[in-house]
């Protein structure tokens, strides 16, 4: 009775859950991203930088967008690619209003992307910022 009780329990809240297939880019967010680049996009100090201002930078240039789909959070993000490229333009779209110009991610640039997470974060910002600065 009481393992009967358990799997009713967890079969009547697991449509709580968002799954893969329901899930939404802002859902995606708040799961994924929001714990360190908070509700509003704003960074959180000594930790991950902001998003206002700065995507568009990184999302004109090749090497700027090869950064973004290597950096830790994306790179290991427990999204399939189809979710991590409409994530990423979401966050694009919603994050910074620069980026209106900016040319989408596909789900084949985004799988090719993450195959070579980044070894220093901090290097490679610094080379994707200096072309974008061009």
């Amino acid at each position: 009775m009481l393992l009967a009780s358990l799997w009713l329990a967890v079969w009547l809240a697991a449509p709580c859950y968002p799954t893969p297939a329901m899930a939404d880019p802002e859902s995606d967010y708040v799961l994924h991203c929001q714990g360190c680049h908070g509700p509003d996009g704003g960074g959180s100090v000594g930790g991950a930088p902001p998003f206002r201002g700065n995507l568009a930078r990184f999302a004109r240039t090749e090497r700027g967008r090869a950064y973004l789909l290597r950096v830790p959070g994306v790179a290991h993000a427990e999204l399939d690619d189809e979710h991590m490229a409409a994530l990423l333009n979401w966050i694009l779209s919603r994050f910074d209003s620069g980026a209106s110009d900016v040319r989408p991610f596909t789900v084949e640039e985004v799988r090719a992307g993450r195959r070579e997470p980044l070894l220093s974060v901090p290097s490679a910002r610094s080379r994707a910022l200096g072309e974008g600065k061009r």
